[in-house]
């Protein structure tokens, strides 16, 4: 899953770009919106990107790591109306798709990147800055340990019926979560549904997400197909690739 807040949104569509001549305004009335951690990237690779308010995204370094970051209006991102801004699931997609594009850009430039869950604010740079020296340690060794790698999740479905299909399609998953947890170098698995729960011609057996050497996301959708196709009634919806949602949900910054 993503951060807290968010709902998963492909990468559609490029951030928009950014007004000329566009001015912010007196210091006080914003806060600082941090997107991600990197340690690869340069300012010059974000020119003309915005983010969840339409501002500029930029990056603050300190120590070797730089945070990717905007300077949004405090009345509408700030910690109190936060609740306001992200209230209904529209708002809360509409945002949320924004903040996914900013980190799925950082991670296309040239990565590693560790996202953060949407609406981490801080109250100005030199917060930032602390946060990135205090704990540089940590935030260096996550980010050498997603370097050259990528996100890739995968759900199973299986046909609704009686107790010997679906402990068919339970064991198919079975066998082609394992095939695929040897092509990755971490696994994160979520439960299915119940199969008794739903109306629906199939149902969702297993939803897993992959960390995999960036190299081998070929052979990783080959696999997942291949060992599907022929398995009567099973079918796997693969996608990817994202930046590594499912491996930093513990990180708090």
């Amino acid at each position: 899953m993503l951060p807290t807040l968010m709902t998963r949104v492909p990468a559609a569509t490029r951030p928009g770009r950014r007004r000329a001549g566009r001015v912010a305004g007196p210091a006080g009335d914003r806060v600082i919106w941090v997107y991600a951690i990197t340690d690869a990237l340069s300012p010059g690779q974000f020119d003309g990107l915005t983010g969840v308010g339409g501002e500029a995204v930029r990056l603050i370094t300190e120590a070797g790591l730089s945070a990717v970051v905007g300077s949004v209006d405090a009345r509408a991102f700030g910690e109190h109306a936060l609740a306001r801004t992200l209230g209904g699931l529209d708002n809360i997609e509409r945002v949320g798709r924004a903040h996914h594009q900013v980190i799925a850009w950082a991670a296309a430039a040239g990565g590693p990147v560790l996202p953060l869950r949407l609406a981490t604010i801080h109250p100005d740079a030199g917060t930032v800055r602390a946060l990135l020296a205090r704990r540089h340690g940590e935030f260096a060794g996550m980010l050498d340990r997603f370097r050259n790698t990528v996100e890739w999740g995968m759900q199973i479905y299986g046909p609704a019926g009686p107790a010997e299909a679906v402990q068919r399609a339970e064991d198919f998953a079975d066998a082609i979560d394992s095939a695929l947890s040897d092509i990755a170098v971490a696994t994160r698995r979520q439960p299915g549904e119940d199969p008794q729960s739903t109306a629906r011609a199939e149902w969702l057996v297993r939803s897993g997400a992959y960390l995999l050497p960036a190299d081998r996301a070929v052979e990783f959708t080959a696999v997942a197909h291949t060992l599907a196709s022929g398995q009567f009634g099973i079918r796997t919806d693969v996608n990817g690739p994202w930046p590594p949602y499912s491996f930093v949900d513990e990180l708090e910054a």
